[in-house]
């Protein structure tokens, strides 16, 4: 390798980049070995990638060192500030006029420059701020499929229901939870504590996120929204559902193996016309919308567990500290140290 002290026998060098010029991102095109030399960043990693290209060109098939062109290509577009991807389809153009709305002469659909989501009429006059807060009010229901902006890039993205919650921005590669939005990160580059060196890639859930709140029975989770006084009500899909939908059949539509399929698992009536797993979540989209906060029904034990999974001391019952003032007081040193942070 050019840029560190690793060897690689041919037979792994085509391997290897082989497969990684499909299925990765240019910025992963490093030593398989030692991960270097760090290319993030403005204008980072040209060198390295110059002579890479003369090695991919001399060892890889033409058809693949042509895909490793496109895609440094793509990223030296990516870097230049006027550059903005079409959100409708694979063209890019420069836009350097002073309005948001920008027009592909591709497609012949409109993007924002700034935000990157696909132009609505709504957008005109407002910020992207806002438009993000009247889009997420408008969304009728449960079944439309959900709108995710990255925290790394501001990039704007529908998507599919189905997998894990693990998400992966296609334009900046910034890791998140689709639930929380927080970082995904390996164990050794985490700052949380050091207990983090020795786990994999992970995050830290907030606990009103979807990763923790999907594992509560429905009867819980219609409890805490009863706490805050919001009706489930709020799940009623019936208008968009499909005419098949009285057969009590799941209709929200799921991605799977890189396409939609209606979900298909049997819906109970008071599932309102969902699975248990899709009306879990949007029970908990409901929750998250009333910032409705899982500790108002924690017990003195999970209280205790959430406060030592965030390193904090769990305070020790005093002697003529009653059972009820205990617990209230320990669920005032959850809610204080750690509130919840707001649900756009």
């Amino acid at each position: 390798m050019t840029h560190c002290s690793c060897f690689l026998c041919e037979s792994c060098f085509k391997a290897f980049f082989s497969s990684a010029i499909k299925e990765k991102s240019i910025d992963q095109l490093t030593c398989p070995q030692c991960g270097r030399p760090e290319v993030r960043g403005q204008g980072g990693g040209m060198e390295y990638f110059n002579l890479l290209d003369t090695q991919i060109r001399h060892f890889l098939p033409p058809q693949t060192h042509e895909l490793f062109q496109r895609k440094l290509r793509d990223r030296a577009l990516q870097e230049m500030p006027n550059f903005i991807w079409c959100s409708h389809c694979s063209f890019g153009i420069l836009h350097e006029a002073d309005r948001l709305k920008m027009d592909c002469p591709s497609c012949k659909k409109s993007t924002c420059c700034q935000c990157r989501s696909p132009w609505s009429p709504e957008h005109q006059g407002v910020s992207c701020q806002q438009f993000r807060v009247r889009q997420h009010q408008n969304q009728p229901d449960h079944q439309n499929p959900p709108l995710l902006e990255c925290p790394g890039c501001s990039s704007v993205f529908s998507v599919s229901r189905g997998g894990c919650l693990h998400f992966t921005c296609s334009q900046c590669q910034h890791q998140f939870c689709g639930g929380c939005r927080q970082t995904f990160s390996p164990g050794a580059a985490c700052r949380f504590s050091t207990s983090c060196g020795g786990r994999g890639l992970h995050a830290h859930h907030p606990r009103d996120c979807l990763y923790h709140l999907r594992d509560w029975r429905v009867t819980r989770l219609l409890l805490l929204l009863q706490f805050y006084r919001v009706s489930p009500s709020g799940c009623d899909s019936a208008p968009l559902r499909s005419p098949d939908s009285h057969t009590g059949v799941c209709s929200v539509m799921e991605m799977r193996e890189e396409r939609e399929e209606a979900c298909g698992r049997a819906a109970p009536p008071q599932y309102r016309g969902y699975c248990e797993s899709h009306f879990k979540e949007c029970l908990v989209q409901l929750i998250n919308r009333c910032h409705g906060d899982p500790a108002v029904l924690f017990s003195v034990a999970e209280m205790g567990a959430e406060l030592q999974r965030w390193g904090v001391a769990v305070p020790t019952r005093r002697a003529e500290e009653a059972e009820p003032e205990y617990t209230e007081r320990l669920r005032a040193t959850l809610t204080n140290s750690f509130p919840l942070r707001k649900h756009i």
